[in-house]
């Protein structure tokens, strides 16, 4: 029911796939087969590129992704560059290598003949290496689509929305509908590009060769194509933004974000004729997305304070709220309208049956047993000032052994046995559903972490009243209630809509009374 409930969810996420996928498709296509051309007629170019273009492919996609960021920002163009980058490189080795491997006696013959150069190319080696540059075209086609699923870390939609959303939500049903889209994405793309190369369609048809049975095959192909691609750009209608008063709100990849941002894009939608763009779930959180605010990519997201001085401000220390606004503006034009309430702050969490058996109750207990837990965290933990370098200097735990992974994964391993403790935070619905112990923080190393939305100055000069209107929402989230949401959303598998409809419609009632 939870899928039926969102068909329009993922219609949008299959029209951005597609359409991504394809336009990428067409650049690697036109320019991969122009340089592989260049790189065999050039040898001085195939000295310097392919080398160049072997190295990209050694570089992590989803380090290219992070690296793009503050050069062109997130979303569609990064995705592109980066998806045409990994692309070259079959498609230029295969169209170098198809024309290279053209028999010499065939090119003598004709030069024999009178063909200059470019008959050469046109009725000799480009006919000739087809075959091995569709070979090249299938593998880019099932590459890209895949790698298409990594663009969503940094908000430029498609499937592997779904699959983030399912992992840092612990939706199971998300994680196997975007992957199944995904993999039924790959393989139509390889028929494609296969009927293409079956039989030597697409040789034939160049050559006018091709019986009409052979045309009318690839023509249909074709056509379905462009049907699928109309449809999707009907439907996702990139052009109306354009048009319309709209606002880019952003959420970390986290479980309380992609509520706290649908809490506000319904309430902007409610009370406003705005349109509000939702790109939530942006891989890297702060480290991404506060750039984006500055490049104008974004416009508003729910910041932290500690993250904020430690993170953003690159302070050793907190100071008071008043503060934190006034650097914000004065460095980076962006506003913090107030607190929301809670308090998400780090904590570290075991077991309550080994808590109870140990006789652990603070981070000083828990370093005195330390060696027999073995401690999980997310990447970010292990990397960030504020945290895990910090704190084993406050507190000189010695883990049995550590244990590094993504952020929507730590209690999955708790649950599973393979590490009894890790960090966590004060609103995490798991805490609960899982009978972890959050210890005390017995020499208060922690900051606090105070939920407010930070919103570019820009955007509350040309739609002055979501300051009124989001103020609504100062100190009406507390952390129990956040924790609520939260379990609501990973255990009960409700929806953020949903959970967000219920938390408004609560709010306006104690508005009205």
């Amino acid at each position: 029911m939870d899928l039926i409930d969102r068909i329009g969810y993922f219609l949008t996420l299959f029209s951005e796939h597609l359409l991504i996928s394809f336009l990428a498709m067409f650049i690697v296509s036109v320019f991969g087969v122009a340089i592989g051309i260049w790189v065999f007629y050039s040898a001085k170019a195939q000295r310097i590129i392919m080398p160049t273009v072997n190295f990209l492919y050694t570089i992590p996609s989803i380090a290219m992704f992070g690296l793009l960021i503050p050069i062109v920002g997130i979303g569609l163009q990064n995705a592109l560059i980066v998806l045409v980058l990994y692309g070259l490189l079959p498609i230029v080795h295969s169209t170098y290598s198809g024309m290279k491997e053209v028999p010499y006696n065939l090119v003598d013959a004709a030069k024999g003949l009178g063909s200059t150069p470019l008959q050469l190319f046109r009725h000799i080696y480009f006919p000739l290496a087809l075959p091995s540059i569709l070979s090249g075209l299938r593998i880019t086609t099932v590459m890209v689509i895949a790698l298409t699923g990594l663009a969503a870390l940094i908000g430029a939609g498609g499937l592997g929305q779904a699959i983030f959303r399912g992992l840092n939500t612990m939706n199971t049903s998300l994680i196997v509908t975007g992957s199944l889209g995904i993999s039924l994405f790959a393989i139509l793309g390889d028929k494609f590009v296969g009927t293409l190369e079956k039989k030597n369609n697409l040789q034939r048809i160049i050559s006018r060769n091709a019986l009409p049975s052979q045309k009318h095959f690839i023509y249909i192909n074709l056509a379905v194509l462009a049907v699928l691609l109309v449809m999707s750009l009907a439907y996702i209608n990139p052009f109306a933004s354009a048009k319309e008063r709209v606002i880019t709100i952003a959420s970390k990849p986290m479980s309380e974000q992609y509520i706290l941002g649908e809490i506000m894009s319904q309430l902007i939608e409610n009370e406003t004729d705005i349109h509000v763009i939702r790109q939530f779930g942006i891989g890297g959180g702060t480290t991404n997305i506060h750039p984006a605010l500055l490049s104008g990519d974004l416009d508003m997201y729910v910041e932290y304070t500690g993250t904020a001085w430690m993170n953003v401000l690159n302070q050793k220390s907190q100071l008071d709220f008043g503060q934190l606004q006034q650097q914000y503006q004065e460095n980076y034009q962006l506003k913090w309208l107030g607190l929301l309430g809670m308090n998400n702050t780090y904590a570290i969490a075991i077991p309550e049956s080994i808590a109870a058996q140990k006789q652990i109750k603070t981070y000083s207990d828990l370093v005195r047993h330390s060696g027999d837990f073995d401690f999980g965290a997310e990447f970010e933990f292990f990397e960030r000032a504020d945290a895990y370098p910090s704190l084993i200097k406050v507190y000189p735990f010695k883990f049995a052994k550590l244990h590094e992974m993504d952020i929507s994964l730590r209690y999955k391993a708790i649950e599973e046995g393979k590490v009894n403790a890790i960090d966590a935070f004060t609103t995490d619905a798991q805490i609960e559903a899982l009978n972890l112990q959050v210890l005390v923080d017995d020499k208060h190393f922690f900051p606090d972490y105070e939920a407010g939305i930070v919103i570019r100055e820009a955007i509350l000069q040309q739609y002055p009243a979501l300051t009124k209107l989001l103020m609504q929402l100062e100190g009406e989230i507390s952390t129990d209630k956040m924790r609520k949401m939260n379990y609501q959303l990973e255990v009960l598998k409700e929806t953020p809509k949903a959970i967000a409809q219920e938390f408004l419609a609560t709010l306006r009632n104690k508005h009205e009374q």
